[in-house]
């Protein structure tokens, strides 16, 4: 971890009220400026004239490179790999996700229908698209290789070389605990001990045919700690799985996912259309957008500007209120199309309900479902009663 602002301006003149206090012969205001520009990494701690050897030795410790950024080459799109700084994500955040490749037998008779089968994968999950990030082939004669990257190309998939792979430290898909406990192992040394025999970014190309067996592993590699995965087969479902989990791991911890506060549209809402309300934490939005996307009027969702908080924490922070909430509502013209005026709210807040009602005397407030998966049905006998 580097050295924060007081940890650096502890060792400096100014601190200790020795002589050479505040010299600004590294061109900064004063010590505390210089170990303030030190520690945002904005100047060479070598301009100071007066460090004192400890304070030379934690730099110098503190700017090793803990684990190497490696790119490797690809036919459509570089793969940046590596480049991470701490053991555990809470303590600031994971930085580049292990990217998934599929390694391929030309001489295989389903190649072709194994490579059509990985193109025309795509999901998409809180506002990203993912597609298989690279394929690479097995040893075959020249002719054979060549022609079968041409199809990989043709059908704009990412081929990456086995040479390139090399790139990074391979750990042996060996005894499923050996594999965990190495990869731990080589983490440590490479972010703790900052040993630079062990900085290199690794990858584990995973063997197995039983696709439960893959998942499981695979899923562990992804927590603890692999920088790439290889994998002899394709399937949908396993890819599907550990792209959702990568996302979940690899986002900031500090940062919460929010989408944009605003009224948005789906499937061509007519005057009949449902309106949904919620708050901006992308989790939230895109549960409730995969249920109301498909309904026969069309639907409408009002988001409101919560800082990125679910339904329940917004709430407890006066991040989602009556006043937020008509707010919203009231400034966006487009409602006023929708001729029966019925604001479905979530279930957690339904004690918001009166208040709502107040707020927006010309809309009927109505809780709905505490879970988004639950809105169709709810929906479909909402609009039987009616």
């Amino acid at each position: 971890m580097s050295l924060g602002t007081m940890e650096i301006f502890k060792f400096l003149p100014a601190a200790k009220k020795t002589e050479n206090a505040n010299c600004k012969k590294c061109g900064s205001s004063g010590c505390m400026m210089f170990a303030v520009k030190l520690a945002k990494g904005e100047i060479d701690y070598k301009i100071c004239p007066h460090l004192p050897q400890e304070l030379i030795e934690k730099l110098s410790y503190a700017n090793k490179i803990q684990q190497e950024t490696v790119v490797i080459k690809g036919s459509a799109k570089d793969l940046v790999v590596g480049g991470e700084k701490v053991m555990f994500r809470h303590d600031k955040t994971f930085i580049n996700p292990p990217p998934l490749i599929v390694m391929l037998d030309c001489n295989n008779k389903n190649f072709d229908k194994v490579l059509d089968k990985i193109s025309k994968f795509k999901i998409e999950q809180i506002g990203e698209t993912y597609t298989v990030e690279g394929v690479c082939l097995k040893e075959a004669s020249f002719e054979k290789k060549e022609a079968a990257i041409e199809k990989i190309k043709e059908k704009g998939l990412n081929f990456v070389s086995l040479d390139d792979l090399r790139l990074l430290q391979e750990v042996a898909d060996e005894a499923f605990q050996k594999t965990l406990s190495t990869l731990q192992f080589i983490r440590q040394k490479a972010i703790i001990e900052r040993d630079e025999d062990y900085s290199k970014p690794v990858f584990i190309h995973i063997k197995d045919s039983c696709i439960e067996t893959i998942c499981a592993k695979a899923c562990a590699y992804i927590c603890k700690y692999a920088s790439l995965l290889l994998f002899d087969v394709f399937d949908e479902a396993l890819f599907t799985t550990l792209f959702i989990l990568r996302q979940n791991i690899f986002t900031d911890p500090q940062m919460p996912l929010q989408v944009e506060s605003k009224v948005y549209e789906f499937n061509n809402p007519n005057e009949n259309a449902h309106v949904f309300l919620t708050t901006n934490f992308a989790l939230s939005y895109f549960a409730v957008a995969n249920e109301i996307s498909n309904l026969a009027n069309g639907a409408y969702l009002v988001i409101t500007p919560s800082d990125g908080m679910s339904v329940l924490t917004a709430w407890s922070a006066q991040k989602i209120t009556a006043e937020i909430a008509s707010k919203v509502i009231s400034a966006n013209n487009i409602l006023d199309k929708i001729k029966n005026k019925r604001l479905i709210i979530p279930g957690l807040l339904a004690d918001l309900k009166n208040e709502l009602q107040i707020a927006l005397p010309n809309w009927e407030i109505i809780p709905g479902t505490i879970e988004a998966c639950k809105i169709p049905e709810f929906i479909k006998k909402l609009d039987e009663n009616l």
